[in-house]
Order: C-alpha cells, then structure tokens, then sequence
C-alpha cells in the first residue's frame, strides 16, 4: 500500500495545517514524486483560476446590434409578404414582425435587469458596512454604536474600552481592536483598501491574491487569499501574524512573502525584515532583529544561521535572496545542508543567480507562487 499525502494537499496549500502536519507533509514531499507532482497540479489550477475575470459587462452597443437585426427581420418579412400568392402562410407585418420586435425587447430587458443585479450585488459601494461590537468607537467627528456604514476617506477609532468589526465588500471581514485607528481608503471591485496608522486588526479575506491591501507606515500588507494579524505601534512599526494563505509585504523594492505560521516585523524608512516561523527560537528572531534593523551585520547573520532549522527554509531563503558575496555562501551552505537542493541545482548556478535554478529550488522548497518571487 502506498503512503501518498494526497488528501492532506489542500489543507496544506491552505495553510490550515498545524506545524507539526506541516513539518510532515514538508518531509513527505521530499521523497515522494507522486505528491510533488499532484502538488504541483494543484497549485497551477489555483493560480489559473485566480487569474479568471471576476465579470464580464455587457457591450455598450449590445441594444444597437439587437436593433439592426430586428429592422432585417422585418424587411425579410415584409418582402415575404409582397412576393408570395398564399397570404395566409404569413403573418402581416404588423403581427409577426411586431411580435418578434416585442419579444427581443422583452428579452433584452430581462436579460439587462438580470445582468444588472448581479453586476449590483457584486460591486461594492463608496463604503463598507461596520459593526462597533464593543463600546462606542469614533468615526471621524461622530460616536457610534451598534451597526452603521464606513465610507471612503473615514477615520475609525476605538478606545480602550471598544472594539469594532469592518465587513470588507464582499470578500471577507476585519476585526478592528481596541486602541486602535483605521481609515478606509478604496473600496472598488479591484481595489478593496485601508490604512492601519496604529493599533491591530484581524483580517480573513477570500478571494483571489490582491484584492484586499492594508497600508501601514512601514509596509504595504497585501492579501493572497488569507487570514492574518498586523499590529502598527506608536513609532509606526508592524509586526504581522499570518495563520492561513500568504501575505506579501512591499515597501519600495523590498518584500517578504509570508506563509501561514510566520512572522514578519517592519520599520518606518526600511520595510518588512525577514519571515521567521512563530515557534522559531528567542535566539535565532533575536539575532534576525539585529541583522534587518541594527546592523548587526556577520555576527548576527552567523547566529541566525547556527540556530537556523530545516523547518526554517522560509528564513534561509529570503536571507540568500538579499545577501551577497561571501554571506550568500554562508546562507546557500547552511541551507543546502539543511535541505539539500534536487537535480539540476548546483552551487556554482545558486550564486550567480542562476535564474532556472532559483525557481527549481524555490519550488522543491514549497515557498510560493512564481509570480510572487522577484528573481536575481
């Protein structure tokens, strides 16, 4: 009997797995070509199916092109009834002709009321529907409490003592904690957006990757179908908590893609530092913290590597993606012994930014869609 993981694929693609399924499932992989391929297959229909239209409007000029074949309908008939001995075969034009004018109409009609309703119930309006499930919250100059409506440009505040939930269009929700300030900055079909200036929220969107973005003073946190937590401080540092999907975080030419059971900090002027695993070790989130914010330079990059895990490939990759020279062979060997690269990638290749390998190696390490990795 085969040991194939199939069933536990999707939960895995999910991220709803727990570490210690993952840490399995990781393994597993490594060995197993069948559920590397299935995998693989999985992942592709995901991707293509994120890239279908979310809608297709109708043409503007639908109703002219309707028209132009009713006036021909009615000429043939018209010309059916001069040229024919047996009136009776065919209706006046006045009966058939009109008949047919008035069903076409009916059936555009009732195909535009139907195209419009559900283009209705698909499109966001200028603002968001909000729930103050705790206390009285601010928004902009006016208490509220219970249920009311977040319009584009509006400033939430909760206090100490409030809490509030924000339902973003259609495609998912945010909690909003206490302290905390949030503003609604976009809310289209393509565009569902917020600024964190401080305090935390919880978000759970589903729906296809960039849809739903978070701007905060460091960062920009962008949704790939996901839950997580960003926390903004006084200093307007975050630290974000995934714990399903992938969230990417961009500041200028600097990201960080982070998996469901990561962690990532940011700093105002600098952007996201490095993902580490939320049970990685005190010493090895220390060291990290001291090499992306304090310049800690060699020494810290050393200890991030001697307490790195082969669980910890997601830390290791982004450290080998942004080193260079001798520290990029440091990371490429305490990765590679950790998780030996397969066929095809070698050393030599890795470091010259090879890109075929990068992504070869990148996806024997599970770390993510193509689109999402920007190659040396």
């Amino acid at each position: 009997m085969n040991d194939h993981r199939f069933h536990q694929l999707d939960d895995y693609i999910d991220g709803t797995l727990s570490t210690a399924d993952i840490a399995g499932i990781e393994n597993h992989l490594r060995l197993c070509n069948p559920c590397r391929a299935e995998l693989e297959r999985m992942r592709t229909l995901n991707q293509e199916t994120a890239n279908l239209r979310r809608s297709i409007p109708p043409k503007r000029d639908l109703w002219r092109g309707i028209e132009e074949r009713l006036t021909a309908g009615e000429q043939q008939v018209h010309t059916l009834n001069s040229s024919s001995s047996t009136r009776a075969t065919v209706l006046p034009r006045s009966g058939l002709a009109r008949w047919i004018r008035y069903a076409a109409a009916a059936a555009a009609m009732i195909g535009f009321v139907a195209v419009g309703l559900w283009w209705l119930f698909l499109q966001p309006h200028s603002g968001w529907n909000l729930a103050v499930v705790k206390g009285t919250a601010l928004l902009d100059s006016r208490l509220i409490s219970g249920e009311g409506r977040m319009s584009v440009g509006e400033l939430l505040q909760t206090n100490d003592e409030s809490s509030a939930k924000i339902q973003v269009g259609n495609i998912g929700h945010v909690e909003v904690a206490p302290n905390t300030s949030i503003r609604l900055l976009q809310a289209s079909v393509t565009d569902h957006r917020l600024a964190l200036e401080k305090g935390s929220i919880t978000a759970t969107i589903l729906a296809p990757p960039r849809l739903f973005f978070v701007e905060t003073p460091s960062a920009l946190a962008v949704d790939l179908g996901c839950a997580y937590t960003l926390r903004v401080d006084d200093a307007g540092a975050s630290t974000l908590h995934v714990t399903s999907g992938w969230v990417a975080l961009e500041f200028d030419d600097r990201e960080s893609i982070v998996p469901a059971g990561a962690i990532c900090r940011t700093r105002p002027g600098f952007g996201p530092g490095t993902p580490y695993l939320e049970d990685a070790s005190d010493a090895l989130t220390s060291a990290l913290a001291k090499y992306d914010f304090e310049n800690g330079g060699v020494e810290a990059l050393r200890l991030v590597l001697d307490e790195a895990r082969n669980m910890d490939s997601i830390t290791l990759w982004h450290l080998f993606i942004r080193t260079k020279g001798t520290d990029r062979e440091a990371v490429y060997d305490r990765l590679s012994s950790l998780v030996p690269p397969p066929r095809g990638v070698t050393r030599d290749g890795m470091l010259a930014g090879d890109s075929e390998m990068i992504q070869l190696w990148r996806k024997y390490l599970n770390l993510g869609m193509d689109s999402w990795w920007k190659v040396l």
